[in-house]
């Protein structure tokens, strides 16, 4: 695994309404026979001690646990639709996850992975969704 600064944008429509959020945090990234894995630690207070995992297999799909004081594993694979756990600090909740697309350009110096989800709850559209997830490689010290 390599060091790496990670950059994650956050931008999703929920009842109408476009919020994006931004996140620069430290972590890693390895380049593998079939796409990438990338890791970081979450620095929002209420996540914290999290460690989120990015499994990359080629351009259509991504297995991302969270691992920590709230646990969540999500499928997100072009044109499925997978029903998924999530764990947040307001509770527990299973929902469906529909990928749109998925676009994976991290190699060995870097690069980017970019990808689209829709999320509902009981087959009830909630929120869509899209992630950039910008990955440099850190220095040697």
């Amino acid at each position: 695994m390599k060091k790496a600064i990670i950059k994650i944008i956050d931008r999703h429509v929920q009842d109408g309404e476009e919020y994006v959020c931004e996140l620069t945090t430290s972590g890693e990234f390895e380049v593998t026979d079939v796409g990438c894995i990338v890791n970081y630690t979450e620095t929002d207070e209420e996540l914290s001690d999290c460690v989120t995992s990015l499994a990359v297999e080629g351009s259509r799909k991504i297995s991302m646990t969270r691992t920590g004081k709230y646990n969540t594993e999500m499928i997100i694979e072009k044109d499925r639709r997978h029903t998924c756990f999530y764990a947040t600090p307001y509770g527990e909740l299973i929902m469906g996850v529909y990928a749109k697309s998925v676009e994976n350009g991290v190699a060995e110096n870097g690069g980017t992975l970019k990808f689209a989800y829709t999320i509902d709850f009981n087959n009830t559209p909630a929120s869509e969704n899209e992630l950039t997830v910008a990955v440099t490689p850190k220095e040697e010290e």
